[in-house]
């Protein structure tokens, strides 16, 4: 089989050691791949999460098995509750009892929870290993799996979760992105991708509304095309999706996806290539909407996703941003309105207020916030103060 004619996109950044591939049915034939082939690893550490291991796990372990070396499994259950530090010797145990070496290459199948934990592995055991990505998630073809930055989480108590507190920056040498998976997440997971996707629109300006309206109807949203894209006009209503989805992804569908995918993954390339281990500032753009937005993911004990809780954090971003006379009017309604439109939360009930006052206290960023001056243009490193940090909290958390 010739895989190259599945490859329809291929980056690799001049900077970064790191080869980024999207297209369509690669996970069977990882085998088939040149730069895995050529590099002769003498095992392979697979690390995903039980739901995905029984979709995909079968067709990828076959296909490492083809080069004639061993595999061994590592599974969590899957979701953002395993991504706990304490955790971690459970998940590494399988492979101390069967043996690695620092030539074994270490795989993680699945979404942002299961990148971010294999990405924080891969780099303490023997003090870094070789590792491969395969994004299975929206989020995590166009963000998580992206850039080398990994980690986990820390619960001070019951109630308040630091999130990725504790972890590292460390580019894996290969991000596999196959498109075909994205057929079978729930609404949730698509929504937890949007959200990263619209945060990409709104700091960069790209993709436009048009590929976002696309991407989103190629994963069975209804009513977002207006002319190919999102109507500025019909966009103050939230999204119906398809109760049935389709098993096969047309031509069209498999290109829209593709073309979205890549758009956001350059984005944040060439922001990685610049300022690889976030030591320059220009990293800190990637942080739009993260700020409230980790916050409150933190405080709603695992019932928002990362892309709901960044959403609302864009929300906020632009809130504080038009306070401050930042962002007009026109453009912090649009924003509004097509977070509204995608079925991305703009408010939320049942977080405690004070946990959310409590995390951004120990926010990394030093309390300063990625903020907005026009749709593509963004302002890092600005102090905002508390009493109008409080009044827009007070708005979005009802």
């Amino acid at each position: 089989m010739n895989i190259i004619s599945n490859i329809k996109n291929k980056i690799i950044p001049e900077v970064q050691q790191t080869t980024y591939l999207v297209g369509s049915d690669l996970l069977g034939n990882l085998h088939n791949i040149e730069i895995i082939k050529k590099k002769n690893y003498d095992t392979f550490l697979l690390f995903s999460d039980k739901s995905v291991f029984k979709l995909y796990g079968k067709s990828v372990s076959h296909s490492l098995k083809k080069l004639n070396k061993p595999v061994i499994v590592s599974l969590i259950p899957a979701g953002e509750q395993s991504k706990d530090f304490k955790l971690l010797a459970k998940i590494i145990k399988p492979y101390f009892q069967n043996g690695f070496t620092r030539n074994s290459c270490f795989i993680s199948l699945g979404g942002g929870v299961v990148t971010d934990i294999g990405g924080f592995i891969a780099a303490i055991l023997l003090r870094g290993i070789p590792n491969i990505n395969i994004p299975t998630t929206l989020l995590g073809q166009i963000d998580a799996a992206i850039g080398g930055k990994s980690g986990v989480n820390f619960w001070l108590s019951k109630n308040l979760m630091y999130k990725n507190m504790i972890g590292n920056i460390k580019q894996p040498k290969l991000v596999i992105s196959d498109v075909e998976v994205l057929k079978t997440l729930p609404e949730k997971e698509i929504l937890n991708g949007l959200g990263e996707i619209v945060k990409y629109w709104v700091g960069w300006g790209k993709p436009n509304l048009r590929h976002l309206g696309r991407c989103a109807n190629a994963l069975s949203c209804k009513e977002l095309l207006r002319g190919g894209g999102i109507s500025k006009k019909a966009i103050k209503t939230p999204p119906r999706w398809q109760a049935e989805r389709s098993e096969v992804m047309t031509p069209r569908m498999v290109e829209e996806l593709i073309k979205t995918i890549s758009i956001c993954q350059k984005i944040k390339i060439d922001i990685v290539k610049q300022d690889p281990y976030e030591k320059l500032g220009i990293r800190q753009k990637l942080n739009l909407g993260h700020t409230i937005g980790h916050a409150i993911e933190g405080a709603s004990k695992g019932n928002l996703s990362h892309g709901e809780a960044v959403s609302l954090g864009l929300v906020a971003a632009a809130k504080i941003s038009l306070m401050l006379k930042m962002l007009n009017y026109k453009n912090y309604k649009l924003i509004i309105a097509t977070i509204n439109k995608l079925g991305l939360p703009t408010t939320v009930s049942g977080i405690n207020t004070d946990m959310v006052e409590k995390a951004l206290k120990m926010d990394k960023k030093g309390g300063t916030f990625v903020l907005i001056a026009g749709i593509g243009k963004l302002e890092v490193g600005v102090k905002v103060e508390k009493e109008l940090i409080n009044k827009v909290l007070r708005e979005i958390i009802i």
